[in-house]
């Protein structure tokens, strides 16, 4: 029996299959979010926590107890789209080769992994990713959400950020806050050079990082661009002081599809809003 309650029981809609189903999973949550393309302010945006203390054994029981007890989630909506954290992943050059070759450089770099392997195709990043989830987490997965491919968070925003660096010829570092961590992708002349999920506890430790991987790349303190996503409150405070180096810090834009979802999109996630477009 589930310790979780139905938090979408108050949400109707008719006719599903015209409409858009956006998942984001960690092991602490749920995110998910809704919308129509044929119904302008349609988004419908929720967060349904799991035990923060889940360990890998009680993950998979866990995710499928949130699912089960949303039963709005099971709908036969008209496209899914599935992101999932993971502390366990590995870039891959571009035509690395096949998903065999990839779980043999797996694990070489983490050896004695035990769970689900799988790899994200990060087509517009020019990069796959191998990573690897809990046991039984991807094909719980893929069996309740007939077959959707499941993507690696991170190659989800390397992705997004990429195709918005293609054209342009100023280096980027993307920096995504969200709870508890922090995603950055960077990028010089148009081809992602690291991505990585970094643990922070203060907002001294997010721009530690961030200058930190600036400095990696030798990036051009006058000319170069950091954009910064996620948490309104900590991205307004640390902006300030990370010009204080870098002479361009400005928030990430969300794209322009989303006004459509909503008037005010920016209340949504912005790593659900990428997913989804």
């Amino acid at each position: 029996m589930s310790s979780l309650s139905d938090i979408t029981g108050d949400i109707k809609i008719e006719d599903p299959h015209l409409w858009t189903l956006s998942l984001f999973i960690d092991k602490r949550h749920i995110d998910f979010m809704v919308h129509n393309d044929m119904v302008a302010n349609s988004l419908i945006h929720r967060s349904i926590s799991l035990d923060r203390w889940v360990g890998d054994d009680e993950y998979l029981k866990a995710v499928e107890n949130a699912i089960y007890d949303n039963s709005l989630l099971l709908s036969d909506f008209k496209r899914v789209n599935v992101s999932v954290d993971s502390q366990k992943f590995l870039f891959l050059p571009p035509g690395y080769g096949c998903d065999d070759d990839a779980r043999r450089a797996f694990d070489i770099a983490f050896p004695d992994s035990d769970g689900d392997f799988a790899v994200s195709r990060g087509h517009n990043c020019r990069t796959d990713v191998a990573f690897m989830l809990p046991p039984g987490v991807l094909q719980f997965l893929r069996r309740t959400f007939s077959n959707t491919p499941v993507r690696l968070h991170i190659e989800v925003l390397s992705s997004y950020f990429r195709g918005r660096t293609n054209t342009s010829n100023v280096n980027k570092e993307a920096v995504y806050i969200r709870d508890g961590y922090i995603d950055i992708c960077a990028f010089k002349h148009g081809k992602l050079q690291i991505a990585n999920t970094f643990q922070y506890r203060t907002e001294d430790d997010i721009i530690f990082y961030t200058l930190a991987v600036w400095n990696m790349l030798g990036l051009d303190p006058r000319s170069d661009e950091i954009q910064i996503a996620g948490n309104k409150s900590i991205r307004s405070a640390i902006m300030p002081r990370l010009r204080e180096y870098v002479t361009y810090v400005v928030p990430a834009m969300m794209p322009p599809s989303a006004i459509r979802m909503a008037s005010d999109a920016s209340k949504a996630p912005f790593n659900l809003i990428i997913l989804a477009i």
